[in-house]
């Protein structure tokens, strides 16, 4: 299985949400997996004809991950990460694809876990 490149963080890039984490925190990680697994087999399959939009950028955290890891639609998988684009997605791009997308909601859960807690040790600073 082919290893993709997870992409750099700074401010530009999106960050999971309250919302998000609350998800992830009420749901787990092994489900939000088999969500992501579903959702990019649905969304990126097979080319649709809408390619480029088939993808919301909000909604469920698989989507924000989707766009940051520029994966969200079979044009882009072909450009960032050179997947081959018009034919049926093999089971190993699948797999390489939704471990490329969970790598990027843990590595934001794990970012969100630290700044919260810096955020909560700067408050007790002022006691």
């Amino acid at each position: 299985m082919r290893k993709l490149k997870l992409p750099g963080r700074d401010q530009t890039f999106r960050r999971l949400s309250e919302q998000d984490i609350r998800l992830i925190e009420k749901v787990g990680i092994p489900e939000i997996q088999n969500q992501a697994r579903k959702i990019i087999e649905k969304k990126l399959m097979v080319q649709p004809e809408n390619d480029g939009r088939q993808t919301p950028k909000a909604g469920h955290p698989v989507y924000k991950a989707m766009h940051a890891c520029n994966v969200q639609s079979r044009k882009s998988l072909s450009l960032s990460h050179k997947i081959p684009a018009g034919k049926e997605l093999e089971e190993t791009y699948i797999e390489s694809t939704t471990n490329l997308v969970m790598r990027w909601i843990v590595r934001e859960y794990n970012f969100y876990q630290k700044e919260r807690e810096d955020r909560q040790r700067n408050l007790s600073e002022f006691n």
